[in-house]
């Protein structure tokens, strides 16, 4: 009786230690999330000071909605991202382009690496950070911009990184003119995105790709994610125009949230 005792309070007393290890391993995870978010939080109020909105007036071709037309000049009056990409490079050398959506906090520089998974887990100093940073797909380029040009980001459950995409799952977004397109900039040239399509699906199901083989494959692709967009965009779509799509994991992470838009350059 007294050795089943013994065993039963040592049982115990193992038990209350591993509780103890795994309540304290619990806090650290907590707590090591949350420092990844404060110091990505930190990293990109610094970082937009890198870029600003700035209105141009050139002679443009373009059908935007917040042109404003000067007939004694013949010229429009436009708006356009300017960045600061020389600096940029010198905080980080895989700097390619910049992304930021109207009226959310996603407003990013974003970085390119050699594989689809350096960007996962470290932030825009390269240094490891849960919230990993705004990155494109390795296969991308941005000396001539690929078809479609693919970026990613983490949806974090603390509202930052590409989480506001969830915003545009709802289609009251969209009654706001404004938050049909967004600004992409790269080293060479402004665009403004006009969005075309939003949805979310299985993870399974996804298929993005930077390239097609003919003309026809781009128009297909184009027809099928118009078709699987939770909203109508109205937005025509040539196999000669160029296209963005943004993606990032759904609540669930069985799932993905997609966007995709036309790249018109200003």
């Amino acid at each position: 009786m007294v050795n089943i005792m013994k065993k039963g309070n040592i049982a115990l007393i193992l038990f209350r230690i591993m509780s103890i290890i795994i309540v304290i391993i619990c806090l650290w995870l907590l707590y090591d999330w949350n420092q990844n978010n404060i110091e990505n939080d930190e990293m990109q109020e610094e970082l937009t000071s890198f870029t600003k909105l700035i209105k141009e007036r050139d002679l443009i071709e373009v059908d935007l909605s917040d042109v404003v037309y000067d007939p004694k000049t013949g010229k429009r009056e436009y708006t356009v991202l300017s960045v600061d990409f020389e600096g940029l490079r010198e905080r980080n050398s895989d700097t390619v382009a910049w992304v930021k959506l109207n009226n959310t906090n996603i407003d990013f520089p974003v970085v390119k690496a050699e594989d689809n998974n350096y960007y996962l887990k470290r932030n825009f100093n390269r240094k490891s950070n849960g919230a990993g940073w705004i990155y494109a797909d390795y296969r991308c380029s941005f000396d001539e911009l690929s078809r479609n040009t693919i970026i990613y980001g983490h949806n974090r459950r603390n509202g930052t990184m590409f989480s506001n995409m969830n915003l545009l799952l709802d289609n009251e977004w969209f009654e706001d003119e404004n938050n049909t397109k967004f600004y992409f900039s790269t080293a060479s040239n402004n665009y403004v995105a006009k969005i075309f399509s939003i949805y979310s699906m299985k993870e399974r199901n996804v298929f993005v790709s930077e390239s097609f083989s003919s003309d026809e494959e781009f128009e297909n692709y184009i027809n099928e994610i118009k078709e699987l967009s939770n909203y109508d965009f109205d937005i025509e779509v040539n196999p000669s125009d160029n296209i963005i799509t943004l993606c990032t994991c759904g609540n669930n992470t069985n799932y993905r949230i997609l966007l995709h838009a036309k790249l018109v350059k200003v």
